[in-house]
């Protein structure tokens, strides 16, 4: 396909340096990705590039010139050469901040990292308005930094016909062993184990298991509640239960590299610095757990065991199965300072198993820039993202439950999500 006949997409970004969101997936977007070791060639091509806030190891004006690709100067200049209407065929927003960018990241007064996504979408929403031309658009990640937010890009995009796709690459990245839950199948629980500080380590877990459960009995139908477990109070819960299922940790647990003598022994070792509940910082990802009730039943609870463990587990238990469906990604951690059993533990000088996470992310945004369909509902994103939001919030009242009444969020599954997961990840031959 020559570059003529693909549609022309603009990259709004936050902060573009090495390693970034921007960087991984605008990156791959431009110049290929890799689908199981076999390139592929996009089927979209990359107009603009407009970087909102460069830092002082920003690439992105290097990765312009390199590619001969238009540096826009604002997000009104991205959309089109000559700063009005829209020009562009789509549009990929990453309001990644990172410290990593050479800047501290600016915290609320509930410890959630501040970030432009909603202001950005909003504005690109406002263009297609005045001009009366809708492009796809794809949000990096969560839809919002609270509930108002989150509500405001979805009734917005809703409201003018905006194509939007959202979210990261868990849902697309590699399970192992790559199962998926049958339609139909009633699941009661869920325990997932994940590493990790901040936000990430809880949002990606919940786009990984939503993108699994939304398949079951019923579809989803929405989240009750939602808590934050830390202190004395994750440890008792994590050794007596009666919050999530013990033998469903240790399922997570053992399918990934861990900390031979268990989490307690590793924390009494390697303690962490206890912040209250109430506290405007970050979770700190370790001795934590966000718990999240169904309007269905179904529980899913998110363990942050930071240093005890390597990468992401998921078990889940199915009525009338014996055993529990156990997967992982390679996603995550990598490397550790203690010596670990269990599952997949890398042996000296060994690589890291392939993730593919931003190939098969940049190839599903790439597909969905040139079909207008976004592969997977809005609405998944739009509940994990609300997930999160009340999360931070029961965080802040100090484990509080918050109750949810807003996340009746109903919605049906993509046709054959896993199957297009497969798709992309099946070798050519």
């Amino acid at each position: 396909m020559s570059t003529s006949d693909r549609p022309r997409f603009a990259a709004i970004v936050n902060e573009y340096w090495p390693g970034s969101h921007a960087d991984l997936l605008i990156g791959r977007m431009h110049e290929g990705y890799e689908l199981l070791w076999t390139p592929a060639e996009p089927l979209s091509s990359l107009d603009a590039l407009h970087v909102l806030d460069p830092g002082p190891t920003d690439v992105g004006g290097e990765r312009a010139l390199e590619w001969g690709v238009r540096q826009a100067a604002g997000v009104a200049e991205a959309l089109s050469a000559g700063g009005t209407g829209v020009d562009v065929d789509g549009v990929v927003l990453i309001a990644e901040r990172n410290p990593r960018s050479g800047r501290p990241e600016e915290i609320d007064g509930r410890g959630r990292p501040q970030d432009s996504r909603h202001e950005l979408f909003l504005r690109v929403a406002q263009a297609c308005e005045q001009s009366g031309r809708t492009v796809p658009v794809f949000l990096d990640k969560h839809v919002g930094n609270s509930w108002s937010e989150i509500k405001e890009v979805y009734d917005t995009a809703r409201r003018l016909s905006i194509p939007l796709m959202a979210g990261s690459s868990l849902p697309v990245t590699v399970r192992c062993p790559p199962v998926e839950i049958p339609f139909g199948s009633r699941v009661k629980e869920v325990v997932v184990v994940a590493t990790g500080s901040g936000e990430p380590p809880i949002f990606h877990p919940l786009e990984l298991v939503q993108s699994m459960i939304e398949r079951r009995a019923g579809f989803e139908t929405g989240v009750a509640s939602v808590r934050f477990v830390s202190g004395e109070q994750f440890w008792d819960a994590y050794t007596n239960g009666g919050v999530w299922s013990r033998d469903l940790a240790d399922a997570a647990i053992d399918a990934v590299p861990h900390f031979a003598e268990g989490a307690r022994e590793y924390y009494r070792r390697f303690p962490t610095e206890v912040v209250g509940g109430g506290a405007a910082v970050p979770p700190r990802g370790r001795e934590e757990a966000v718990v999240v009730d169904y309007n269905d039943g179904t529980r899913v609870s998110v363990l942050l065991l930071t240093g005890f463990m390597l990468r992401r587990s998921v078990a889940v238990r199915l009525a009338d199965a014996p055993e529990p469906v156990v997967t992982w990604t390679p996603t995550g951690a990598k490397l550790s300072d203690v010596p670990m059993v269990g599952a997949e533990v890398a042996r000296p000088g060994q690589k890291k198993p392939p993730t593919w996470n931003f190939d098969h992310l940049a190839a599903f945004v790439d597909r969905f820039l040139f079909t207008g369909r976004s592969p997977f509902p809005i609405e998944r994103t739009v509940l994990t993202s609300g997930i999160l939001d009340a999360a931070i919030s029961s965080r802040r009242l100090g484990g509080a439950a918050v109750e949810t009444p807003h996340l009746d969020i109903a919605y049906r599954p993509a046709v054959t999500p896993g199957q297009l997961t497969r798709r992309v990840d099946q070798p050519v031959g």
